[in-house]
């Protein structure tokens, strides 16, 4: 006769229990040894409420201490743009240009040699602790056995981007010399504080007819008129066929006229005397010696699907789109902004675009500085 077993429904759930138990505590003991094993191998960096980690080999680089201009960009509220192989730091006054891979740097002007090679990717720009104190103002560095706290007070710091990998929409290569000029003469300032009398540009060339209004004859100041001519070729091969220049360079005697007519027409159609009519017309355009268009460095667009207008429908095409996101990559500026006319002095003008050079224009593009505040900071 064959004994019968009964099951225990109690003891297999103990059972089932206690190997859940004991799967749970070593999954457990393993996660720990994985982050143990990852922050043995990790550096932490404290900026205010930011936190980063790096490892160990590139935080503590042969005991040196590193810090990342990228992560004290942002703690200082400036956006960076990745892909660098050279980036431009500014201190209160101080300018300080990095290279990958180099432990030389380039102080306002004078070469220094750091304790380390800066390390710059798409993830961090590492260069030595000391070498960061001694550019940036106001920096506190404490480091202790595995993390390091950066505290920064009353400083700025401004991080962009030069020879960055920019992508171009047809072979830039014949244009890129001119795109990337540093000609002193690119950086001149002409507004209401700043005349340049007659002055005529040295190098003034034509503007070629695929560029320009029909049957007009424009001018630029030659390095500018290149770096034109690479934008404008994009534009083209971005589908943009029906942008055009419709004003460039503008000698004295041309400005003299223009800003006279401007001001017979105010008091003619607007009743004004002749003081309130040249005060209301400074606010649009310059006396004469004191417009860009006299530097050669400046043109004026607009496009056939407004009719060839220059005034503020042009933000609504397709062209200015374009230019707002695109025109730093050729050295192109928005020369006065909306939120800047206090410190332009001139309304704002979707229309008209100064060149000033790809490093100037990617520090402009970056930081949100009109021109004026650009050579405030970087004393061009």
């Amino acid at each position: 006769m064959t004994k019968e077993i009964k099951s225990n429904p109690l003891k297999a759930r103990l059972v089932l229990c206690s190997l859940l138990t004991l799967v749970l505590a070593s999954a457990l003991l393993l996660c720990a040894a994985i982050l143990e094993i990852y922050y043995s191998s990790t550096h932490l960096y404290v900026f205010g409420s930011q936190k980063q980690r790096i490892d160990k080999h590139s935080a503590l680089d042969g005991g040196e201490q590193m810090i990342d201009m990228y992560a004290l960009a942002e703690y200082s509220g400036i956006k960076v743009t990745p892909f660098y192989s050279q980036v431009i730091c500014l201190s209160n006054g101080t300018r300080a240009i990095f290279e990958d891979g180099s432990a030389t740097a380039l102080v306002n002007g004078i070469e220094i040699e750091m304790s380390r090679g800066a390390v710059i990717s798409k993830e961090y720009c590492l260069i030595p602790a000391e070498t960061a104190r001694s550019i940036i103002s106001g920096l506190k560095i404490v480091t202790q056995e595995s993390r390091t706290d950066v505290y920064l007070n009353e400083s700025e710091v401004f991080i962009i981007a030069k020879n960055a990998k920019i992508e171009y929409a047809t072979d830039q290569t014949d244009y890129l010399e001119y795109i990337n000029s540093t000609d002193k003469y690119i950086y001149t300032l002409a507004n209401k504080e700043h005349p340049i009398g007659d002055t005529v540009p040295d190098s003034l060339v034509q503007i070629p007819d695929k560029y320009k209004a029909s049957g007009r004859y424009y001018q630029l100041y030659s390095v500018a008129e290149k770096a034109l001519e690479a934008m404008m070729n994009d534009m083209f091969a971005s589908g943009l066929n029906d942008v055009y220049v419709t004003s460039a360079y503008r000698s004295y005697e041309y400005q003299k006229m223009l800003f006279d007519g401007y001001i017979d027409t105010e008091m003619k159609q607007n009743g004004l005397s002749y003081e309130s009519a040249k005060e209301k017309v400074l606010t649009y355009s310059s006396e004469p010696g004191k417009s860009e268009h006299q530097t050669g460095l400046c043109v004026d667009f607009t496009t056939s699907s407004i009719g060839g207008a220059v005034d503020d429908i042009f933000e609504s095409t397709e062209a200015f789109a374009w230019l707002k996101e695109n025109a730093w990559k050729y050295g192109f500026i928005m020369r006065y902004p909306q939120d800047k006319v206090d410190i332009t002095g001139y309304s704002y003008e979707s229309w008209h675009y100064r060149f000033v050079g790809a490093e100037a224009a990617a520090v402009i593009n970056q930081t949100g500085l009109c021109y004026e505040e650009y050579l405030e900071h970087f004393g061009k």
